[in-house]
């Protein structure tokens, strides 16, 4: 029997919806089920785990420092506080890609699944799935996701700091300010970038006089004290060290051709016009659910939803400008995890196109896929040289690494030299070598001048990664030698390693220069 709707006393009865509108409303009605959420983040990790896995035979140049820091953990690095190096670590499975890749997605998955429930508390199950699946539309989350390193390490922190910090200042529960604290102090342990999140969640406790009240409450304090716990180690580290992870930070954003032409304008525009490139997909998804209408909710509520939404982005272009500072686009990968349901929050569509959704949905990951699997595969071609994900790691860590247990008799246990090839001569060898940063301490923290004396290093130097148009490499290391030899008398030369490989049917030979710095007990 049609169900019957009264409406002012009179009776309407609707007709049996067609089979095309009923497969509609039986999707629409999926939306209510969490399981449809959990769905759609378990696709996201499926194709964003298989594809670099598929298209790669190497790991990227951030994993393969991630790693090399990893194996030694400290509570800091030269470039970036501990949580990465020591999550890429326990992922870890030998010498295998898979289990870095995977961890990748398991890190954007799990701030994707902490956005889904801010805005399943936003805006209810329905709208926050349909907030997930726009997600998809920014770049950050899918095709510049794949190289698990120190921005993709504060993906998940990010996404529950914002969801504990919203459940914290509605109930006042002592426990999500204990996870906001939590959840921010592991965020700053990734990178130094996401202490611009608690900031601005500071900034608005002061600034907004109902959202002040919660200071007469233990749980902002209760947050502040976990946070500082957890930064501690790593502060004390940073002072025995000089504080190298912050000066590097300075360093990376400071400029040479800025402070010489001052076009700090510039500068400004070009970020702004990037991340407004990114979320231009997100938007477009999301209108096309149909015409929205601004939403009405208390102010403390619109307050706190832009604080979660723009203030982090407008405090770093604010901080960059006033410090006359390089603007890295990637620097604000993170913030837009929570975009969608926090647009809906503002915006909400009076009426559901789903379908029309979906489609363009499946076009949009459908592109990103495509373009993300064409440049791995048929990249190197169009360059005349391979990738670093292209790069034949594994026979070069397995030839070196048998070479110097053949000259030596001993295990190999330093590496030295150019980051990514001595990194990845690192991952791939059996022996699991530590790495020693272009031979300098400074880079290598965990290094002391007797440790190199006593276990010996391969030096390693790339000389291209295959390029065809190369001139022939030269006949061994002398060159790089020559400038160790005052610290390294024992330094050895020897003939360049040539390793013939091919990718996507392209013949290509990737050379490399390296020597031999003898182990205290063998003798030259």
């Amino acid at each position: 029997m049609p169900h019957r709707t009264r409406v002012c006393g009179i009776v309407l009865c609707p007709t049996t919806p067609a089979p095309m509108t009923a497969a509609r409303l039986s999707f629409a009605d999926s939306l209510e089920d969490p399981r449809t959420a959990l769905f759609v983040l378990m696709l996201h990790l499926l194709i964003w785990t298989a594809l670099p896995l598929l298209v790669s035979r190497n790991l990227p140049l951030d994993v393969v420092e991630a790693l090399a820091w990893g194996r030694e953990w400290q509570w800091g690095y030269y470039k970036h506080p501990p949580l990465s190096g020591w999550i890429a670590e326990m992922a870890r499975w030998g010498t295998s890609n898979w289990s870095l890749f995977l961890l990748a997605q398991v890190m954007v998955t799990a701030g994707l699944a902490g956005a889904w429930l801010l805005g399943k508390d936003l805006l209810g199950t329905r709208l926050a799935t349909l907030a997930l699946i726009a997600t998809e539309g920014v770049h950050y989350f899918n095709l510049s996701s794949t190289e698990f390193n120190a921005n993709v390490v504060m993906f998940p922190f990010w996404a529950w700091a914002s969801l504990s910090f919203w459940r914290a200042t509605q109930s006042g529960r002592l426990i999500w300010w204990l996870v906001l604290g939590l959840c921010c102090g592991l965020g700053t342990l990734g990178k130094y970038v996401f202490l611009l999140l608690p900031a601005c969640m500071f900034i608005y406790t002061l600034v907004h006089p109902a959202a002040r009240r919660c200071w007469a409450t233990a749980g902002p304090w209760a947050a502040a004290a976990v946070f500082a716990l957890i930064l501690a180690p790593h502060v004390s580290w940073a002072i025995d060290n000089d504080w190298a992870t912050l000066q590097y930070a300075l360093g990376r954003g400071h400029s040479e051709e800025l402070a010489r032409t001052g076009s700090w304008a510039q500068e400004f525009v070009h970020f702004v016009l990037a991340q407004s490139l990114v979320l231009l997909p997100l938007w477009a998804l999301l209108r096309s659910l149909g015409p929205a209408a601004a939403s009405s909710r208390p102010a403390e509520q619109r307050w706190l939803l832009f604080t979660l939404a723009l203030a982090p982005l407008l405090l770093i272009m604010t901080a960059a400008t006033l410090a006359q500072a390089k603007m890295l686009h990637m620097w604000a990968s993170p913030f837009f995890l929570c975009a969608a349901p926090l647009y809906l929050a503002w915006r909400q569509p009076r009426v559901l196109n789903t379908s029309r959704f979906i489609k363009a949905t499946l076009v949009w990951v459908t592109l990103t896929a495509l373009v993300f699997a064409i440049t791995a595969l048929w990249g190197p071609q169009k360059k005349h040289r391979l990738d670093r994900t292209s790069y034949p790691g594994r026979e070069i860590a397995q030839t070196l690494t048998a070479q110097w247990r053949a000259q030596t008799g001993q295990p190999l246990r330093i590496v030295a030299g150019e980051p990514f090839v001595s990194g990845t001569v690192a991952h791939y060898s059996d022996d699991r070598p530590t790495v020693f940063y272009d031979a300098d301490f400074s880079e290598s923290l965990w290094l002391q001048p007797e440790q190199v004396h006593r276990d010996g290093a391969l030096f390693v130097w790339p000389i291209g990664r295959g390029d065809t148009a190369m001139p022939p490499p030269p006949a061994d290391s002398r060159e790089q030698v020559q400038a160790l030899l005052a610290r390294y008398p024992n330094l050895q030369a020897r003939p360049t390693l040539l390793i013939h490989t091919s990718w996507m049917g392209k013949p290509y030979t990737v050379a490399v220069a390296w020597a031999v710095l003898p182990p205290a007990s063998v003798r030259p």
